[in-house]
């Protein structure tokens, strides 16, 4: 959980007015020994007694320590923190992290930290921002896109983590920690109904079986209509509309904590997710329409719209079963993550998104099973060291199609293309880190993890009037790859003063190559995309007293090989929605950012913040895009572009963001209120693509889906009775309804976006005791 100073946190960052302007989203946190992740976990040594008002604990070097020792830029967020920030989903973050963009493709959320994020997506590829959720990594896309709910906090890890969080964390982490069994008895709830008819009901109960035993149980429910509307067949009656997207959320975690000794601790889990949200495959074409759409009447065009023959449907599901075991040994601490999660998602969407002509479509259905085990060892009986060495072992199979579901779609002869998938990854990893005191106030710290992992790809694909009627299209193949690294780190850092530091840090991250799953003409064209390499460096400054809190960094990326795909429709018979995907041979990002908290007065917290990123792809030439020709008013699709020089997708120049909450005494009770605004300049979306050579000179060089700046506030007010029971309380999201697109991109039938969602209201009613 977080805290501080063994208070509740619940304005997570605070900043000083005057610095409203120049200060990032602040790390407002206590996190506690038990809240990082399986293979990069902390240990389970105490934490520092906290000495001043403001003291944050956190553990994102896998060892307690104050944040303000911590040479690593961090984001911490406690559960009322992102309750009070309108934080509801994963995709919500970047408004109260600056530098952070949380965006999706299709049904799939990427994350992006300061303009490192992936552009792959769909079954088998994996974010280069590794999520963790209790301490275990979640490989899939789909189901880390339910709501933020029933948790203890949340960390955001800024900079490649190679040594410290392992595969896949070249951009950074986000390690979410629900909530721990207690020793004493309590229960929460709260219950909320809002515009679209959007419920919500959520609860918590824990408490102790007897001294040695703690159960903890937490639910999460969620339903809304949505605000995306199918216009029906017909566009200008308004009795056959339908809801395009509605959205569903459960979830359910239980947590078993067994104490049977004062040095033994055995914590057994069981998670299970559901979550339907459709709104990035509800594909609405509003420019550029191909010939083969373009004159179909009734046609949805506009935003929150859609027109699709058939309902678009993406669904995901998720049963986790963990177990940790932590050990005091006498010298150290050692501690073990195992985990074995299932997980089924399905999507159908139709790509021309006109009815009645079903000129393209598509279902896919995957099936994963990941087994994850880690041990490490804490050792700090060694003067002026602090050891950690560990071990990590991972091994997935994912399944596509599997002969009575298949992944395909519907050509214009009316045939089905058929692929049937198999994916594995088996990893495993050995990993050192040191923290050595060279005097009271110097502290040299050396890392390093070797990873290695092999990936397989088999497939067969098919066409034909049904899977029970098959005509071959392509060869099968099987291909295996291996790949490994060693990723380093270095660090120096400074006590100025008490609570004063400056560090300067050199990190690596790695991010394995891995197979596209499109099926090739030959097995001999069935070939690995290169790993991903990332080199950082960073300079930084934190302070902290009792009311104020300043963090700083600076940092420069070097990046090789930027694995990069643009999704796009491959002409046929039959039609293909295939991802193309290339290595980004040098990509570089540079930038700085700010953050800060401040407590003027006992129930006032201000916080601010701003960062500044430049990310460039620097030897880019054979990208492959989707150009204009401005002569027919049409895509090209598949053209080879130069994107040298050009801005990295969901790198916005600039972020920033304020914050308030407030609490005073009101009918016996306390009422508070809070808001929290945030800016976002023009960037990339997801897909950066050049106008192409077709489309004149004046446009040739210029970027094609770019969103422009945009700011959010979202507010709300809170009355708590006096018994502290009881709490009444209306919210406003998005209160000046700025609209945006989450999902722009295009292909053959032309450009298509998705928007985010207007501005949404409702009330709230909650207990704990």
């Amino acid at each position: 959980m977080i805290s501080t100073n063994g208070r509740h946190c619940v304005a997570g960052l605070k900043c000083g007015v005057a610095l409203a302007a120049m200060l990032a989203a602040a790390a407002q946190a206590q996190v506690s020994p038990d809240a990082a992740p399986a293979g990069t976990t902390s240990t389970a040594t105490a934490a520092p007694e906290p000495e001043n008002a403001n003291d944050i604990i956190v553990t994102a070097q896998r060892r307690a320590e104050r944040l303000e020792s911590v040479p690593v830029a961090i984001v911490a967020l406690s559960g009322d923190t992102l309750a009070k920030s309108g934080v509801q989903r994963l995709t919500d973050l970047g408004q109260v992290a600056t530098g952070v963009q949380i965006n999706r493709g299709g049904s799939f959320t990427q994350p992006a930290i300061r303009g490192i994020t992936t552009l792959t997506l769909g079954y088998g590829f994996e974010n280069n921002v590794a999520v963790y959720v209790d301490g275990f990594y979640q490989p899939d896309m789909v189901t880390i896109n339910g709501d933020l709910a029933n948790l203890s906090s949340v960390q955001v890890l800024k900079g490649p983590q190679g040594a410290l969080y392992g595969r896949n964390a070249t951009a950074g982490a986000i390690v979410m920690e629900t909530l721990t069994p207690s020793k004493d008895l309590t229960a929460n709830g709260q219950a909320s109904y809002g515009r679209f008819n959007d419920y919500r009901l959520q609860g918590y109960v824990s408490g102790p079986i007897n001294e040695k035993i703690s159960v903890g149980v937490a639910a999460y429910y969620r339903s809304s209509d949505g605000y995306i509307t199918d216009i029906g067949a017909d566009p200008v009656s308004k009795s056959d509309d339908t809801d395009a997207a509605p959205l569903k959320n459960f979830s359910l975690r239980g947590k078993i904590l067994l104490e049977p000794t004062d040095n033994l601790k055995v914590t057994l889990g069981y998670n299970h997710g559901f979550v339907e949200d459709s709104r990035g495959v509800v594909y609405t074409v509003n420019r550029y329409p191909s010939a083969a759409i373009r004159n179909i009447p009734g046609r949805a065009t506009e935003r929150d719209t859609a027109s699709s023959s058939i309902p678009a449907n993406a669904k995901a599901k998720a049963d986790e079963f963990t177990g940790k075991i932590t050990l005091d040994t006498g010298i150290g601490t050692l501690s073990s993550y195992t985990g074995y999660a299932k997980r089924h998602s399905n999507s159908v969407f139709d790509f021309d998104a006109s009815r009645p002509v079903l000129t393209q479509s598509s279902s896919t259905d995957i099936e994963q099973r990941t087994f994850q085990q880690t041990l490490d060892y804490s050792i700090n009986a060694i003067n002026n060291l602090d050891l950690i060495v560990g071990a990590f072992y991972y091994n997935d199979k994912l399944t596509v199609g599997d002969a009575k579901v298949y992944a395909g779609s519907i050509d214009a002869a009316g045939l089905i293309r058929f692929q049937d998938d198999l994916l594995t990854s088996k990893a495993y990893a050995f990993y050192l880190d040191a923290t050595y005191h060279l005097t009271d106030r110097l502290f040299l710290t050396g890392g390093v993890r070797y990873s290695h992992e092999k990936r397989r790809i088999a497939y067969t694909e098919f066409r034909g009037t049904s899977v029970n009627a098959p005509a071959a299209v392509f060869p099968p193949a099987d291909k295996s790859a291996t790949f490994s690294s060693a990723t380093p780190r270095a660090v120096l850092r400074y006590e100025l003063a008490d609570r004063t530091n400056v560090y300067a840090s050199f990190s690596t991250g790695f991010r394995s190559g891995v197979f596209n799953p499109t099926a090739a003409a030959s097995p001999a064209l069935v070939i690995p995309i290169k790993p991903e390499k990332l080199r950082a460096y960073e300079v930084g400054f934190k302070t902290a007293s009792s009311t104020f809190r300043l963090d700083t960094a600076a940092y420069y990326y070097d990046f090789r090989n930027l694995q990069v795909g643009v999704t796009t429709q491959i002409p046929g018979p039959p039609i293909q929605v295939v991802q193309l995907i290339s290595n980004a041979k040098k990509a570089e990002v540079y930038g700085a950012e700010a953050q800060a908290t401040f407590t003027p007065v006992r129930d006032l917290n201000l916080r601010a913040g701003v960062s500044y990123v430049h990310a460039r792809y620097k030897d880019f030439k054979n990208a492959t895009g989707v150009g204009l020709n401005t002569t027919t008013q049409t895509n090209v699709t598949g053209q080879v572009q130069d994107w040298s020089g050009k801005q990295m997708a969901r790198a916005p120049g600039f972020t920033s963001n304020v914050g308030v909450d407030y609490t005073i005494d009101l009918a016996g009770g306390r009422l508070a209120a809070s808001a929290n605004g945030s800016y976002t300049s023009s960037f990339v979306v997801a897909n950066p693509s050049l106008f192409g050579p077709l489309a004149g000179a004046a446009l040739a060089n210029k970027q094609r889906y770019r969103q422009k700046g945009y700011a959010l506030l979202n507010a709300q007010l809170n009355w708590t009775d006096p018994s502290g029971h009881y709490t009444l309380g209306v919210y406003g999201d998005n209160i000046t309804n700025t609209r945006f697109n989450f999902v722009l991109s295009g292909g053959a039938f032309g450009d298509y976006s998705q928007g985010n969602e207007p501005v949404t209201y409702g009330v709230r009613a909650g207990f704990k005791f």
